[in-house]
């Protein structure tokens, strides 16, 4: 079982750093599990795309669309066990003001502990803030610069 971030999954979309071990992850054999709020996350990250400054990582409307649905799609399909941000809201607003870190990210923190699973993030600055408070977290490969 393991808790994945937005900045994992949206690597399946989007070709970047850290891409084929994202992919690597959905292709495993292990649970995927995240806080509803993956959903907006991703799809948010794939529609920023369309306004990005660099042209080479600017994605044309139709491809976000595409890439929307196929996310959608792929949720429907329940590859990972959604948890309603009700049950995690209360220890993510402790964890975000305990660790300094925003309300969001500490939402999948307080789903991996919950859950005692292990959380896989590609964002360095989340993993170097809350591998102090939970040991389980870990960075996905290639990611080390972000």
């Amino acid at each position: 079982m393991i808790v994945i971030d937005a900045s994992v999954a949206a690597k399946w979309y989007l070709p970047e750093v850290g891409s084929t071990a994202a992919v690597e992850l959905q292709e495993g054999t292990d649970q995927l599990i995240a806080p509803e709020l993956i959903r907006m996350e991703v799809a948010g990250s794939i529609t920023r795309r369309v306004r990005a400054e660099k042209k080479e990582e600017r994605l044309a409307p139709d491809v976000a669309l595409s890439r929307c649905a196929k996310w959608f799609r792929l949720l429907d399909q329940a590859t990972i066990s959604l948890i309603p941000e009700a049950e995690l809201l209360q220890q993510a607003v402790e964890l975000s003001v305990e660790i300094k870190h925003t309300l969001q990210d500490c939402m999948y923190l307080a789903a991996a502990r919950g859950l005692s699973a292990r959380l896989v993030t590609a964002d360095r600055p989340f993993h170097e803030r809350a591998v102090r408070f939970y040991e389980h977290i870990t960075l996905l490969p290639g990611c080390g610069a972000n």
